[in-house]
C-alpha cells in the first residue's frame, strides 16, 4: 500500500493509524505475501493489507464493531468464524485485540475488560504466519500423491490372483472328469451287452 492509499484509508475510516501499523502497510512482509500465493488467495484474512478490504471491514456494521472494541481500535483482520482482530491505535507497539460474537472466549482481566490477544503487532504477525503455515502443512498432507492402499486391498488383489490361477486347474479338472466319464459310460454299456442274462 502507498502513503496516499494509507491517507485515504485514514480519511474513510476516521482513524489515525499508529506508525508501527503504517510501516506494516507500506512494507507488507514478503513472507505473508508468499503464504497467500501458496494458498492461492489475494490476501490473508487474518491480516488484510489492501485498502478495499480494510475500508470494508472497518466500514460495515460500525455499531456492531464498536460494541466489541473501543472507538480507538482499527480492524485489521478476521478469521472467518466471526472473530475479529483489531489494533489499538493508541499504543506504539500496536497491541492486537480479539473479539466477536463468542462471548466469554476472549482474553479479559478480572474486571471483564479486554486484554490484548498479542502485546505487539510483531507478535500478531508471527501468530498469523504460524496459522497459515499450519494450514499449508495440513493441505499438503491431504494432497499427498503417495498412493495409500488400505489393508483390505492386499487381500482383494490376492483373491483375484488366486482366482486367475485356479481357472486353468478347474478347467483341467472338468476336462479330466469328461475324459474319465466317457470311457466309464462305454464300459458300462459294453458290460450290459456281454454280461450273462439272469433267469
Amino acid at each position: 500500500m502507498t502513503e496516499t492509499e494509507i491517507q485515504e484509508l485514514e480519511t474513510k475510516t476516521g482513524c489515525q493509524l499508529p506508525a508501527v501499523y503504517r510501516e506494516l502497510l507500506l512494507n507488507y512482509p514478503q513472507r505473508l505475501t508468499d503464504l497467500a500465493n501458496t494458498l492461492g488467495i489475494e490476501e490473508l484474512e487474518l491480516l488484510y493489507h489492501s485498502r478495499e478490504s480494510l475500508v470494508r471491514v472497518n466500514g460495515e456494521q460500525p455499531e456492531y464493531f464498536r460494541s466489541i472494541f473501543p472507538p480507538h481500535c482499527f480492524f485489521i483482520g478476521e478469521n472467518g468464524c466471526g472473530d475479529l482482530y483489531a489494533i489499538d491505535t493508541q499504543t506504539t507497539a500496536g497491541a492486537v485485540y480479539m473479539g466477536g460474537p463468542h462471548w466469554g472466549e476472549y482474553p479479559e482481566d478480572a474486571e471483564g475488560k479486554p486484554l490484548p490477544y498479542d502485546d505487539s503487532l510483531q507478535e500478531y504477525i508471527e501468530f498469523v504466519v504460524h496459522v497459515y503455515e499450519e494450514a499449508i502443512q495440513y493441505e499438503s498432507e491431504l494432497d499427498d500423491t503417495t498412493v495409500y492402499r488400505p489393508p483390505g486391498m492386499l487381500t482383494e488383489c490376492f483373491s483375484i490372483a488366486l482366482g486367475l490361477l485356479m481357472m486353468p486347474i478347474l478347467l483341467l479338472l472338468m476336462l479330466g472328469s469328461l475324459l474319465l466319464t466317457g470311457p466309464f459310460v462305454l464300459l458300462m454299456r459294453l458290460w450290459d451287452k456281454v454280461r450273462p442274462s439272469q433267469g
